[in-house]
């Protein structure tokens, strides 16, 4: 490649700067990795992002992740990075550097070398780079300082080029060759649905469809990027309010119209008392009564599962029964329940409830009021994306074909 190809759009700083972000998943741990200032940082991947014409990360459930242009860009600075730490690696095993290949080098610095290199002087290749000879001549002579090796040896015809001089033009070429398809790839992203969808999952028996409805957006719009959270409500929709997800799957909270978050039903479930096969709650008569010298497995305080709960008991007069165990996960629940004496409270949906694993079984009593609405909730003030709305429509289409599916077995 020759030395007067265009420059590549991306320093080999930025390079660094957008690895170390997209690694760290933020500019403070990224900025304390490479030693420099968050200031200093910022200002690298604006002008990254400038330069590229996108926006490179955005926020995100664990910080600052990129962006779908962002990810491509992070691969291709990946490709180059690796490149460069191997050559690093193999002058040192070479014996042609004292000191390691630095990694924060400029292009103008590698262009330097291979201009002298084609053209055999120094004042000649400070014509071909436009730039002064002292200039090329300072560039030469910082980099073999820092390399502890010189890059050209002086001959009454020129520069004659080193071992180590012929290897850094030609690292040049293979980052060229690594970096210039950039600017392609993203153009095949134009037109395509890209963006990031990330969901927040609450307990409740269907999650599965949620995995269901992203298998059916990724064969629709394979350039989405897509994470689903499992979590409690109030840290789900605190990450909600804040930006870094963009929906909470689960049980709705009946939200009013004032409130800061809105929600789309989608399906129904019933509250339902769950029990190992061998428990003596397990077959019929179970009275209120039984059930208040249990132990129980529930939800945590402040759910509407908990208080469902204790409101159950506590309208009969009752002492709500002792909780051995609070839920954060609807698969956990199943299993303490096969592990123990305890009874929980949990939302099945009827395929679910028909199909329970192997050992557990429903207890025979009638709960009062007992069905509950699934949905997403989101961010009113900013609406539902395209994709967004994609997924909520994919979803209702999961839930409702599972719905019917169990209601057609019984």
């Amino acid at each position: 490649m020759s030395h007067d190809a265009v420059s590549p759009s991306l320093s080999l700083r930025e390079i660094r700067a957008i690895l170390a972000v997209a690694e760290q998943r933020g500019f403070s741990r990224a900025a304390q990795v490479l030693n420099i200032s968050q200031s200093s940082l910022s200002r690298a991947i604006h002008r990254a992002e400038a330069a590229l014409g996108i926006a490179l990360f955005q926020r995100g459930w664990s910080g600052a992740e990129p962006t779908p242009e962002g990810e491509v860009v992070r691969r291709c600075c990946a490709r180059v990075m690796a490149e460069m730490t191997h050559e690093r690696d193999s002058l040192m095993a070479a014996g042609l550097t004292r000191m390691p290949l630095p990694l924060d080098l400029r292009w103008s610095d590698l262009a330097c070398v291979a201009a002298v290199i084609d053209t055999g002087k120094a004042t000649a290749a400070a014509r071909w780079l436009n730039t002064s000879q002292s200039h090329v001549s300072r560039t030469l002579g910082a980099l073999s300082v820092r390399l502890g090796y010189p890059l050209f040896r002086h001959t009454g015809e020129g520069l004659r080029a080193e071992p180590l001089a012929k290897r850094l033009a030609a690292l040049r070429d293979r980052l060229c060759v690594e970096i210039q398809p950039l600017q392609e790839e993203l153009s095949r992203l134009s037109g395509q649905v890209t963006g990031r969808l990330a969901v927040g999952m609450t307990p409740f028996c269907e999650q599965d469809s949620v995995a269901q409805a992203f298998g059916d957006l990724l064969v629709a719009y394979p350039q989405l990027h897509l994470s689903a959270l499992p979590g409690s409500y109030v840290m789900l929709t605190d990450a909600l309010r804040r930006g870094e997800i963009d929906l909470v799957v689960g049980l709705l909270r009946e939200l009013g119209p004032d409130d800061e978050l809105a929600e789309v039903r989608l399906s129904e479930e019933e509250l339902t008392v769950l029990a190992r096969s061998d428990h003596p709650c397990a077959e019929p008569p179970v009275s209120m009564e039984d059930l208040v010298r249990q132990t129980w497995i529930v939800a945590p305080t402040g759910t509407p599962i908990r208080a469902y709960f204790e409101r159950l008991f506590l309208g009969m007069g009752k002492t709500p029964p002792v909780q051995t165990c609070e839920i954060v996960t609807f698969h956990l629940a199943e299993s303490m329940v096969r592990e123990s004496q305890s009874l929980a409270l949990l939302l099945y949906s009827p395929r679910k409830a028909r199909d329970l694993p192997s050992g557990l079984v429903r207890v025979p009593v009638t709960l009062p009021d007992n069905r509950r609405h699934i949905g997403v909730t989101y961010r009113r003030s900013a609406g539902l994306s395209f994709t967004q709305r994609q997924f909520i429509d994919g979803l209702a289409r999961r839930l409702a074909a599972d719905s019917n599916a169990g209601k057609n077995a019984c």
